[in-house]
C-alpha cells in the first residue's frame, strides 16, 4: 500500500507571503495524494525435496498476504516462465517437464482452493482494507499439486520453474 504525501509549498505563485506589520499571516497550499492500489505481499521461493517414489500426490501451500487501500474485488492471475503454456510446468536442464496443477483461496477459511489456469484472470474475491502487509496475518493461499505419476517418470534430478502471481482490482 502506497501512501504519497506531497506538500506543494514550492508551486509557482500558490504560497503567499504575510505582509510586514504587527502581526503577519501567510498561506501554503498542502496537497495529499493517496495513491489507491493493491499488493501482493510475503512471497517465499519454494523449495520440494523428495527422496523416494511418489505414492502420492504432492501438494505444497504458501500463504500470503493480498493487501489494498481500497475495498472492492480482485482477481489473481499466474504467469508461468514458459509464456503461452496451457499448462503449469518445472523444467530440467534438458528440457523435461513435470506438470502441476495450481490453486487459489482468496479466503483462508475456504475448503478446497479454485484451480488457476496460466495466463487466465480468477474469479473475482472480496478485497478489504487490511494494512500493509496485512498486518502480520496472511489471507491468501496457493497450493501447488504435482501428480505422483509425474515425479516417478521423471529422469532428471532438479526441475525448476518461475511463476508470476498478479493480483488486479476488479
Amino acid at each position: 500500500v502506497l501512501l504519497a504525501l506531497y506538500l506543494l509549498s514550492f508551486e509557482a505563485l500558490a504560497a503567499r507571503d504575510g505582509t510586514i506589520g504587527e502581526t503577519s499571516t501567510g498561506e501554503i497550499s498542502i496537497r495529499l495524494q493517496i495513491n489507491q492500489g493493491i499488493q501482493i505481499s510475503n512471497l517465499q521461493d519454494i523449495n520440494i525435496d523428495v527422496s523416494n517414489q511418489a505414492n502420492k500426490d504432492i501438494e505444497v501451500k504458501q500463504q500470503f498476504c493480498v493487501s489494498a487501500n481500497e475495498s472492492g474485488r480482485f482477481s489473481i492471475a499466474a504467469t508461468p516462465d514458459q509464456t503461452g503454456q496451457a499448462f503449469f510446468s518445472l523444467s530440467s536442464a534438458n528440457q523435461e517437464t513435470i506438470q502441476y496443477e495450481l490453486f487459489f483461496k482468496g479466503d483462508l477459511n475456504a475448503g478446497v482452493g479454485d484451480q488457476l489456469r496460466p495466463n487466465v484472470s480468477s474469479k473475482q474475491y472480496p478485497l478489504s482494507r487490511n494494512g500493509p502487509n496485512c498486518n502480520g496475518q496472511n489471507n491468501a493461499e496457493i497450493a501447488l499439486k504435482i501428480p505422483a505419476e509425474q515425479i516417478n517418470q521423471a529422469s532428471n534430478p532438479v526441475y525448476n520453474g518461475f511463476l508470476n502471481l498478479t493480483v488486479a482490482i476488479e
